[in-house]
């Protein structure tokens, strides 16, 4: 006798899904700022996380932070670096082992005080974290057709 809380397995959709990391889903734009000036050093770890940073003077400020929306971060931590090597100034070879230094002392002892590091948010949204691959199939037949509809969520034919 059929179960009929288990469904007709001939109507069953197969699924196999190869999936490519993209790079993260929300990305630092041109217009953020680090104490008034532009974040010019940006590196990409994935998830949304950002390490972004600035050189004033003889410091290499920066801050590791995730990207929630186009004008929210939440800040998962804070580096001053007076002793940065060449290598940690420019884009290029900016990489997560730059991220040393101080953590810089936040002054709140007053309800006028203002942090150490003020940063002004703005990001761009990008393409999903993860897409399907050329691997993807349904019913054993590759997948043709891939639209993303943003957050990692595909329609897939």
């Amino acid at each position: 006798e059929e179960d009929p809380s288990r469904p007709d397995e001939k109507n069953l959709i197969k699924l196999e899904v190869a999936a490519d990391k993209e790079p993260s889903q929300y990305s630092p734009s041109t217009g953020m700022t680090m104490n008034g000036k532009p974040a010019t050093l940006k590196l990409d770890l994935g998830g949304s996380v950002w390490i972004v940073g600035n050189i004033e003077g003889e410091t290499l400020t920066m801050i590791k932070m995730r990207l929630t929306g186009g004008k929210e971060a939440f800040v998962m931590a804070k580096r001053n670096n007076n002793k940065f090597s060449d290598a940690c100034s420019d884009q290029k070879t900016f990489t997560e082992a730059c991220f040393t230094g101080e953590v810089p002392k936040e002054d709140l002892s007053g309800p006028g005080e203002k942090p150490l590091v003020k940063l002004e948010i703005t990001a761009d949204k990008e393409p999903s974290q993860y897409s399907p691959s050329s691997g993807t199939a349904i019913n054993s037949r590759p997948a043709t057709l891939k639209f993303d509809l943003g957050g990692s969520v595909w329609i897939v034919g």
